[in-house]
């Protein structure tokens, strides 16, 4: 009877994995011929789509990495038409090339295929409300969907994007074809469009009949106004007046009316200067203790800066750190150029101390008007800074340190905000904090910190503190063998670390007293040098493998998701504890750690499992949580720190989440994501073996009957202190505290099905999986 039950549980597995529609073997419905100026597409072989479109901007979905423009449902050979793919589809977005107006069409057109069971949702992104309009699900076919433009966003005169919303993020799929804005030819003699729109003799990048307004940057130094040499009507008879800019900025405009007089349009065009074509002001010589210097060519800058992290920022794929304003074979100099600017981050390589430091200096060149903001961040509240428009030439920002940001002890990264994603972008250069140098006789900076004869890794005359991270396995405590004074007058006391962890210190007077700093380096475990200790032998029902070398893990899952996490480009899935050529054993890598995802395959039911295991390395002092993901409520549980040694932990499964039936990821959290990081090897979901009941004579705790129709009774050699009866969702259905050797628990109000029950005891908790039936 059960082999009869296998088979037919294996047979409704495999038809069931074949009972969602997959990706499209067949193209997507021909669209009628249309003429251009009815017709804004963004997406189809049949039509001109517009040009630079993103079909798969990074915004943290999880199918980016599959995703595709160029898939084609007849197989390579076929009918050579392309589509969008979608597959693993939570929520995926669409960027154009720039802002368009769709108030002149009367329809948004696509097909669509959709992919187990999704009913996607559409939203046309703008500068206005953010409205979803609703596709129903048509698994297996294509569907052409006609959704009305007036509602379809809060300002139909900016549409910059699409966002497609509402998969599971692993099965569900969308894929899309013929994406594009329509209406109904216009009547005979009512067209007041153009077919063609011309600047110096050549088409504006962007242009089509419907689009009224155009930004057009210009090179830097530009000072002759540019012309408009062509502006073509759609019907010949409709007359046209062109209006040139009077300068630059300025805009220039046609006016078209049409054959019979009832229509006009306004087409305007707007010029600015773009970007620098001349270097920034040379900053004065500093003295090094004098300056801390994120980016300029004339100091010494921090070194390992992330001058471009992907914060999902729209300019991220535009940035540079090597824009040259005079050109290749200019000058040399380089400056940090954000294009398409709305947003944008710089990341220090550590933590830095700006108390002493008087100013923040920058250079910045502005484009298209924006007036953007910059914030310091650091471990206390963040503070926006006002940069004022200065278009088309450099200007020179000092803002005074007081009051810059919540805690100048703790400065790790700049934040720079207010631009409209698009044609407005901003350039910098020389960014450094600096101070007044100091009176004489006053210094008591140094100006070298060496540990074992190298200086101290991001040393700054300013900063007085270092974490200094060691192999696993060191046991020698490190020296300082260098303090060198800036003032050569000054005096410095060293105090050798005693310990790992532990702290040296030099602590440093000026030449007339008035002054003290006292440099700190704390030494810490960094990375694992040892392998994780090896699990034992399990029956494959027997465990749920995410990471390990000793059992088959699950397929697909993703142990570097990005979810904005600070060390997700340090993160590795192929760290070896004991070097290349070793063991060959790998672990998790989470160093930089702040928090961390990993994102399963799929949706995995973990009720039958009785522990999660992994076995953890802490780096610096970190105590992590860990969560399980599922479709109830996040529940952190705590992992005690542990650095410079393998911990083996095992967190009972009843009530770790509150869905046991769906987890779909892990998440870890709790560091400084800087110095803290964490290793992981052997990351699994396990139960025991069944145990008999002579067996559980010799556990601490006896349960019987089990299965039972009403009560279970408990025995222990030890006085129960606690129990507490979890459903399979992990909601907690029963909590008793009998403080005695037996009790007895009524299951008779219980449905039927599985239960978890936590014992406490004061020499320990043991988990046990209950029955009721």
């Amino acid at each position: 009877m059960n082999k009869i039950n296998n088979i037919t549980l294996i047979l409704l597995l495999f038809l069931t994995s074949l009972g969602f529609s997959q990706a499209p073997t067949i193209d997507a419905p021909l669209p009628p011929t249309r003429n251009a100026v009815d017709i804004i597409s963004i997406f189809s072989d049949t039509y001109n789509n517009i040009s630079d479109a993103n079909y798969n901007p990074f915004w943290s979905q999880s199918g980016y990495a599959s995703a595709s423009s160029s898939y084609e449902p007849t197989g390579t050979g076929g009918s050579g038409n392309v589509i969008l793919a979608y597959p693993n589809f939570n929520y995926q977005g669409v960027e154009f090339n720039g802002t368009y107006d769709i108030s002149a069409m009367e329809y948004l057109h696509l097909d669509v295929w959709t992919v187990d069971g999704v009913a996607p949702n559409i939203v046309v992104i703008s500068s206005g409300a953010e409205i979803s309009n609703p596709i129903p699900n048509g698994d297996g076919v294509w569907q052409s969907i006609d959704i009305p433009v007036a509602g379809i966003t809060g300002d139909l005169t900016s549409a910059i994007q699409f966002k497609f919303d509402g998969g599971n993020g692993n099965t569900q799929g969308i894929y899309v074809d013929n994406l594009y804005f329509w209406k109904t030819p216009a009547t005979a003699g009512t067209d007041a469009t153009m077919s063609d729109l011309q600047v110096d003799g050549s088409t504006i990048p962007g242009f089509t009949p419907n689009s009224e307004s155009y930004s057009f940057p210009l090179s830097g130094g530009t000072t002759i106004v540019p012309q408009i040499t062509l502006a073509t009507t759609t019907d010949p008879s409709a007359s046209s007046v062109i209006t040139q800019a009077p300068g630059i900025p300025g805009d220039a405009t046609v006016f078209v009316t049409s054959q019979d007089g009832t229509t006009t349009k306004t087409y305007t065009v707007s010029f600015y200067i773009g970007a620098p074509n001349t270097d920034a002001p040379t900053p004065p010589a500093r003295n090094a203790v004098d300056v801390i210097s994120v980016f300029s060519d004339f100091y010494n800058n921090i070194s390992d800066a992330n001058y471009n992290p992907n914060w999902s920022q729209s300019g991220f794929a535009s940035a540079s750190s090597n824009f040259a304003p005079t050109g290749t074979g200019g000058s040399g100099n380089v400056v940090l150029a954000y294009p398409n600017f709305n947003y944008q981050g710089v990341e220090f390589n550590g933590t830095y101390d700006i108390s002493a430091m008087e100013y923040l200096h920058l250079d910045i060149w502005t484009v298209d008007g924006v007036a953007p903001n910059i914030a310091v961040i650091s471990s206390g509240t963040e503070i926006p800074n006002a940069i004022p428009n200065g278009d088309g030439a450099w200007q020179s920002i000092d803002i005074p340190v007081s009051g810059i940001t919540g805690n100048p002890l703790s400065v790790i990264q700049f934040k720079f905000e207010g631009g409209n994603g698009t044609t407005q972008g901003i350039y910098v250069d020389n960014l450094y904090f600096w101070k007044t140098a100091a009176s004489a006789g006053t210094d008591a900076t140094i100006s070298d910190l060496q540990v074992g004869g190298t200086t101290v890794s991001g040393f700054t005359p300013n900063s007085e503190s270092y974490s200094v991270e060691l192999p696993g396995g060191t046991t020698v405590v490190p020296q300082i063998t260098l303090a060198t004074t800036t003032d050569p007058l000054a005096s410095r006391t060293i105090t050798q670390a005693s310990s790992i962890p532990g702290d040296a210190t030099v602590f440093v007077t000026s030449q007339d007293g008035t002054t003290t700093k006292t440099y700190t380096v704390s030494f810490y475990i960094g990375a694992p040098n040892t392998d994780a200790p090896t699990p034992p032998a399990r029956n494959a029902v027997d465990v749920i493998s995410i990471f390990s070398d000793a059992y088959n893990n699950i397929s697909g899952a993703n142990y570097n998701p990005f979810w904005s996490q600070s060390g997700f480009t340090s993160a590795s899935s192929n760290f070896e504890p004991t070097g290349t050529g070793g063991s060959g054993n790998v672990v998790l890598a989470y160093p930089n750690f702040n928090y961390q995802g990993i994102e399963f395959n799929g949706t995995y039911d973990i009720s039958e499992m009785e522990f999660l295991h992994l076995d953890i390395w802490t780096v610096d002092s970190v105590s992590p949580n860990i969560a399980v993901i599922s479709s109830g409520t996040e529940i952190p549980n705590a992992i005690p720190n542990g650095d410079g040694a393998w911990q083996s932990i095992d967190i009972s499964v009843s009530g770790i989440t509150e869905n046991l039936m769906s987890a779909i990821q892990f998440k870890f959290e709790g560091g400084n994501g800087t110095t803290q990081g964490i290793y992981i090897d052997n990351l699994y979901f396990y139960k025991g073996e069944p145990l008999a009941i002579d067996e559980f004579n010799k556990a601490e705790f006896n349960v019987y009957p089990n299965p039972t129709d009403n009560f279970w009774n408990i025995r222990s050699n030890q006085s129960i202190n606690s129990i507490q009866i979890f459903n399979v969702l992990g909601k907690q259905v029963i909590t008793l505290t009998p403080n005695s050797e037996t009790v007895s628990i009524d299951a008779s109000g219980l449905t039927n099905g599985i239960y978890f029950v936590r014992l406490s005891s004061v020499a320990g908790t043991k988990s046990v999986k209950l029955i009721k039936k």
